[in-house]
């Protein structure tokens, strides 16, 4: 029959088993944000690529098929003719490849809600343009967007490679996904 130190014994080791486990499972999911690694792929749903970019009425400058989902191997829902009117419902630009740019000396990057501060050397991903100088980026698990110019304080090493997929509405109600959006006019807001 066990005695009293070999319950307390027993007790003592699984304890330190459960605490052994804890510590284990918190160190595992808590690394720190400067090891981890950029997205290799990312959506930015409601994108809108560049300067004064918006989704509102449209004008078709070139014939267009959509399809059902982004994917030009989806069901094709409509096709459009130039001259025919359609609504830019929303965006998603997705970056296939990241850009880089380096930080050639401190500063803060971002706005009041959003910023980070950045450091000598720190390696910012661009994840895609949005115009005005203005890139989204990826910097120590944190997404910014901010003015960068390549000059003598953020040279930009590689600009990212993204693709941008449009939703659109015709005038019979069909609901559909392009990857043209150089095929429509009235995009830009300022011109």
């Amino acid at each position: 029959m066990p005695n009293l130190f070999t319950h307390r014994r027993t007790l003592r080791f699984l304890i330190g088993c459960a605490l052994f486990g804890l510590s284990l499972q918190s160190s595992l999911w808590a690394i720190p944000k400067s090891q981890q690694k950029p997205p290799s792929y990312y959506e930015d749903f409601g994108a809108c690529p560049f300067e004064c970019c918006t989704y509102r009425e449209w004008v078709v400058v070139k014939p267009t098929v959509f399809y059902k989902n982004r994917d030009t191997k989806s069901p094709i829902i409509f096709r459009t003719q130039k001259g025919e009117h359609i609504t830019g419902l929303t965006g998603v630009v997705i970056t296939l490849k990241l850009g880089k740019a380096i930080m050639k000396r401190s500063f803060v990057l971002g706005d009041e809600k959003n910023k980070i501060q950045a450091k000598r050397g720190d390696v910012l991903y661009l994840l895609h343009y949005e115009g005005e100088g203005c890139y989204k980026f990826w910097l120590r698990g944190r997404i910014i967007s901010e003015q960068i110019y390549s000059d003598d304080f953020i040279p930009i090493l590689s600009e990212p490679k993204t693709v941008w997929w449009v939703k659109v509405k015709n005038r019979k109600g069909q609901i559909g996904w392009s990857l043209q959006p150089e095929n429509f006019g009235n995009i830009d807001a300022c011109g």
